[in-house]
């Protein structure tokens, strides 16, 4: 429910009623890291995860994926 909610909070049409009802695809490392932080805070707070609110920032960006793709090279070269 705290990733619905959270992602439901990112909707563009909350702005404007015509826009989209998803962010667009450019926003998706900050919509998905507030939808990291609210399903962190709240399994803090139902008591399933250690209570760390302090790092939760920090600890959320560290798992974070982020792409990096090696450069390709053509046979030959």
């Amino acid at each position: 429910m705290a990733a619905a909610m959270a992602l439901a909070g990112s909707s563009p049409a909350l702005g404007n009623p015509a826009a989209p009802l998803l962010p667009s695809l450019e926003e998706i490392r900050k919509v998905s890291r507030q939808i990291a932080l609210a399903v962190a805070a709240e399994a803090q707070r139902v008591g399933v995860a250690r209570a760390s609110s302090k790092e939760l920032d920090r600890l959320v960006e560290e798992k974070m994926w982020t792409p990096r793709y090696v450069g390709l090279r053509r046979r030959g070269d």
